[in-house]
């Protein structure tokens, strides 16, 4: 149950678009970020559970101590936690990750975790849409990953209101709906995991069209001494 009650705040959390600050002239690659968490728990995730339940949920400390004063914004407390998350320790956290000293390991388990359970139940691919104000220098027909957990929507108003530097039309299948347990519901939530894969159709100078084409997990099952790459390509039909 504490697991259970925890995922579901955590979830919550996944709400922000793309926290990378717009330096002007500043241009970041669209690619498949190899220096990215990517562990989708393949043939671990009984394991997982245990050892953060047993040993790593030390992110409370973490959540108490961003907390503050009672009359702070809850979703505010959310956003520091995810822009911790995203920028410094998912993005650019393998090799954290693999030596034992990442900080973020339930945190992480927990949001991929309800994102694999809220796929089986919702058994469906996503057409989604993404805005942000960040330049990006994607290449038509490649393969890249978001290397973080990315906040997409299925109403494209709501997406762009965001930002409309670079924008993304996204078909994802490993992508789950969380709007239910979203604070703003009617923005038609789909959290996507750091490992989905997609290929770039560049129609335009800022509409980047990502067509999901699997996985691509590089730390798989990596705490638990198993084959540690994951690679799933497949063909999934968009449903509505």
């Amino acid at each position: 149950m504490l697991l259970i009650i925890e995922a579901l705040l955590l979830i919550l959390a996944a709400l922000g678009q793309d926290h990378r600050a717009a330096v002007d002239g500043q241009i970041f690659p669209l690619d498949i970020a190899l220096n990215s968490v990517d562990d989708n728990y393949d043939g671990c995730t009984k394991e997982m559970a245990n050892l953060v339940k047993t040993k790593y949920l030390s992110y409370k400390n973490t959540w108490i101590r961003y907390r503050g004063p009672l009359f702070t914004p809850r979703s505010h407390v959310r956003d520091v936690l995810l822009q911790r998350l995203e920028k410094r320790y998912t993005r650019n956290g393998k090799t954290h990750y693999t030596v034992m000293t990442y900080k973020w390991y339930s945190l992480y388990f927990l949001l991929t975790d309800e994102i694999q359970i809220l796929k089986k139940q919702q058994n469906k691919c996503y057409k989604t849409y993404r805005g942000t104000n960040v330049t990006f220098n994607g290449r038509a027909f490649t393969s890249i990953r978001f290397g973080s957990f990315t906040s997409s929507s299925v109403s494209a108003g709501r997406a762009y209101s965001f930002g409309n530097v670079s924008c993304f039309e996204i078909y994802t299948c490993e992508g789950a709906d969380i709007s239910k347990y979203s604070r703003v519901p009617y923005e038609g939530e789909v959290l996507i995991p750091p490992y989905e894969t997609f290929n770039v159709n560049l129609r335009c100078q800022t509409v980047f069209e990502l067509n999901s084409t699997g996985i691509k997990s590089d730390l798989n099952c990596a705490l638990f001494k198993k084959p540690p790459k994951t690679k799933k390509f497949m063909f999934c039909p968009l449903l509505n």
